[in-house]
């Protein structure tokens, strides 16, 4: 379904009233979605409005804003299976009495390298927004991260696909991406400086411990 034509004026109401800052952001978003209604995420839930209504272009703005705040490193919430201990003892030789620990630390490993994805595209936000690249926070848009418009490229819209690895792309993603203009980025392939990466994951996280512990 297209979205309407004042959809840009009703992107710019919604995110007036969540926060005013990301506005300008927003509004390029919808402009993309306007010229490429394909491109629109469908939102889960069962009531969920349906894409090109007031309400999707509202509820994707507190998304978008929403997916922008910080987020903490959180371990799964599953419980590791049982047999993972019998393999780390019977075949790794990891002490009975330091099993508990050892699947602790597997568990925060894992919360972390789930973090790794978010963390890389904050830190490309705050290296190509000042240079009008718009992150598409909220994964609002299908298999892109962000968008360049026409104004800004000297040409026609640009959208990039950011992956962590050059083998982390899924068949679904790469389907989406088929026969369509966006190109690909991979941090193992890029002359992404990995001391500002990590310069800027250190303060990041930093960050938060700072605000947990206030």
């Amino acid at each position: 379904m297209p979205l309407p034509l004042n959809a840009p004026f009703i992107a710019h109401q919604a995110m007036g009233e969540i926060n005013p800052n990301l506005a300008s952001q927003y509004v390029t978003v919808i402009e993309f979605l306007s010229h490429y209604p394909e491109a629109a995420s469908a939102m889960r839930g069962k009531n969920s409005p349906s894409i090109g209504s007031v309400e999707y272009i509202e509820r994707q703005a507190e998304a978008f804003a929403l997916a922008r705040n910080p987020r903490a490193p959180q371990a799964p919430a599953t419980i590791p299976d049982a047999m993972v201990s019998v393999i780390l003892h019977a075949y790794f030789d990891i002490p009975i009495q330091q099993l508990e620990y050892a699947k602790h630390v597997h568990q925060l490993a894992m919360g972390a390298e789930n973090l790794v994805g978010d963390l890389l595209e904050r830190y490309l936000a705050s290296v190509l927004e000042p240079h009008g690249w718009i992150w598409c926070s909220g994964a609002i848009v299908k298999a892109v991260d962000f968008i360049l418009p026409p104004s800004t490229s000297g040409g026609s819209w640009r959208m990039l696909q950011v992956k962590n690895r050059d083998n982390s792309e899924n068949s679904s993603s790469s389907a989406i991406r088929a026969g369509t203009e966006i190109e690909k980025w991979h941090r193992t392939f890029s002359k992404l400086s990995e001391e500002n990466f990590e310069r800027f994951v250190r303060t990041y996280l930093h960050a938060i411990r700072q605000q947990q512990q206030s």
